[in-house]
């Protein structure tokens, strides 16, 4: 009976051994996990200490180097011919086309200022011959230039903080073989942002900006007008070496006073005339695959403008080869 008695006693007391067993088992775990933590704060800690240093080094480093100069070449270059080649829509033709751009830099940055210049420019040539047996001749390899472009910019700024500036920009956009006709010119001031956790990132907003309009097509006068500059420029490198480059402009006038322009159909002979006003914008988006081998890489650019005072429609051009950076 007394046998009995004990073993009955033993399993009733079990489960609350076993619940002690496996509190305490619970307690070492948290006691471990806390431990865990606090070594990851520390840690954490001294990496963002290291951080820290990292950042203000690279800061006087590039303050102490002076000017950062960079170039990049994009060349696209095609040749084609036929000779009695009867599936072609031309058994008898050649074409070609080049295509040259040029994206280049030269920055000055400071603890106090900075200065910060960009130029972009591309030209396109092409020569066609449809039917190269008849007497009439095509147009020779660069007779006809399909893509003219020019942009300039030059900013100045002084810090108030790490972050905000007071500056001044001049501002032009135009062609190399048609220069400012038609073309845009705008000068003015007013606050840059460049933040510090955004390295690659400049926001320019100028609310006294003045803009000339030049015209360059027949008799219709140049323009200019009072008004604000946005400008926004951004790179970011995305996985697999591929960077993007954005570049976005836009002027908005104060007044809407409008003023007659004077448009060239297709075939360059029929005028139409419209009242338009100065507001424009130019955005500019390049994509490289940057140094496939030694430094070449492969370029594509898409550009886009709308300037009421030079055509009605959506400008664009686009652009495509290998580029190499200097």
């Amino acid at each position: 009976m007394k046998k009995n008695l004990l073993t009955i006693t033993l399993l009733l007391l079990l489960p609350a051994f076993c619940l002690q067993a496996q509190t305490m088992t619970m307690e070492e775990l948290k006691a471990k996990k806390a431990d865990l933590e606090a070594q990851q704060a520390a840690k954490q800690a001294e990496a963002d200490s290291f951080n820290a240093e990292i950042g203000d080094l690279a800061k006087q480093i590039q303050i102490m180097k002076g000017w950062e100069v960079g170039v990049s070449g994009l060349v696209g270059l095609s040749l084609g011919s036929s000779n009695n080649w009867q599936a072609s829509a031309n058994p008898n033709s050649s074409s070609s086309v080049l295509n040259i751009g040029i994206n280049g830099f030269a920055n000055l940055i400071k603890e106090k200022h900075f200065w910060r210049n960009t130029l972009t420019s591309n030209l396109a040539w092409q020569g066609l011959d449809i039917n190269t047996n008849d007497d009439q001749e095509g147009s020779d390899f660069l007779e006809d230039r399909t893509v003219d472009l020019l942009i300039f910019s030059s900013l100045y700024g002084y810090r108030l903080n790490s972050d905000i500036a007071i500056s001044a920009l001049a501002d032009l956009n135009t062609s190399v073989f048609d220069f400012l006709s038609p073309g845009t010119l705008d000068i003015g001031v007013g606050v840059t942002w460049t933040p510090a956790k955004v390295p690659n990132l400049v926001v320019v907003v100028h609310p006294l900006t003045y803009n000339f309009a030049f015209s360059g097509v027949g008799d219709v006068d140049s323009q200019s007008a009072l008004g604000a500059k946005l400008k926004a420029t951004y790179t970011y490198t995305f996985p697999g070496n591929i960077v993007w480059s954005s570049n976005l402009s836009a002027f908005l006038p104060y007044s809407d006073e409008k003023f007659p322009v004077e448009y060239l159909d297709d075939d360059g002979v029929t005028t139409i005339m419209a009242e338009e006003g100065l507001l424009n914008y130019t955005w500019i988006n390049s994509f490289n695959i940057a140094d496939i081998w030694k430094g070449i890489g492969v370029g594509f650019t898409v550009g886009l403008r709308e300037a009421k005072f030079e055509h009605p429609d959506l400008q664009t051009y686009t652009a495509f080869g290998i580029t190499y950076g200097f």
